[in-house]
């Protein structure tokens, strides 16, 4: 049984004749008695009685008339529920993030749900890697952006956004000699960077368990300077020219345009890394939670074509 056997049902029913209802629906009567014939055949009763003026419902037909109209009403009422719903969705949504993506990603998405489904109601978060992946685990948070390599927990799903290229940053106002050969440079080596104190997040951080593994590879030892904790007191400190960081574009390109800080390309290997857009599969995507996704992928493909998030696309 399906809907468009109901609905050929009810309209020969309604108009007394096949014909009659062929002609409302403006497909050909045999399509009509095929579909009925199914149905009949399907339940096992007649439903109509046939004769030469038309047809009319038997006493079975009659009580089935009754569930049929009552079903496609149903179905209307669930259609438009479900059209109403992914126009105008509702719910709350809480995401997080890192410094750096909350850096490039926050404003440009909070304005944008606002603008487009102002019933969805949009949390933030920012954290480490590890926080935001037990938050997510918990249900404290329903989608999450982090880094390759540090997914644990069996029942994430992830889709993959940026491959984001990783850079020195140095203040365009140097306090120091070296930094002031540093930022005429476009490109510097990885074995280069022995040479510097680097300002870098803690050993659980994603970004440093990258390094280690470049690290690793090339046998250079990057020296960790001071870290002040908060990326932006970092970057407070960078600006000042008193230090350097190895970050991606996401973290700086408002600086970058106020000429406040140069990113330096490094290379021999060149770094980068996977960002992913994490959901728990245990826990069913509402449609709120689909426009959300669906509205980061688009800010993230605009963020890059604008250079604010340099790298590759990977959706």
């Amino acid at each position: 049984m399906n809907s468009k056997q109901l609905k050929y049902f009810l309209k020969t029913a309604d108009k007394g004749s096949i014909t009659g209802a062929a002609k409302e629906l403006d497909i050909a009567q045999p399509a009509i008695s095929q579909q009925i014939s199914s149905l009949e055949h399907e339940l096992s009763v007649q439903l109509f009685e046939r004769d030469f003026r038309g047809v009319r419902l038997t006493t079975s037909g009659e009580k089935f008339y009754l569930r049929a109209k009552s079903i496609v009403h149903q179905m209307g009422i669930a259609k438009s529920e479900i059209v109403d719903a992914e126009s105008n969705p509702t719910g709350r949504i809480s995401i997080g993030m890192a410094q750096a993506v909350c850096n490039v990603l926050a404003i440009p998405l909070t304005q944008a749900i606002q603008k487009n489904y102002p019933n969805v109601e949009l949390t933030l978060h920012y954290g480490t890697t590890d926080f935001l992946n037990q938050c997510l685990s918990n249900g404290q948070i329903d989608l999450a952006i982090t880094y390759e390599n540090t997914i644990l927990d069996k029942n994430f799903s992830s889709t993959p956004l940026i491959k984001e290229n990783i850079y020195l940053v140095v203040g365009t106002e140097p306090n120091t000699k070296s930094y002031e050969k540093l930022a005429k440079q476009d490109i510097i080596e990885f074995k280069q960077l022995a040479e510097f104190e680097i300002i870098l997040p803690n050993q659980n951080d994603p970004l440093v368990q990258m390094l280690n593994r470049y690290e690793t590879q090339t046998g250079v030892r990057i020296w960790n300077k001071q870290n002040f904790g908060l990326l932006m007191t970092n970057l407070r400190y960078v600006t000042d020219g008193l230090g350097l960081m190895i970050l991606p574009s996401s973290a700086v390109f408002h600086l970058e345009k106020s000429r406040q800080v140069k990113t330096i390309t490094i290379t021999q290997p060149e770094l980068s890394r996977d960002v992913l857009l994490v959901n728990n599969s245990k826990r069913v995507a509402s449609i709120a939670m689909q426009v959300v996704s669906k509205t980061i992928l688009g800010l993230t493909k605009e963020a890059h074509s604008l250079g604010n998030w340099r790298g590759k696309i990977l959706f």
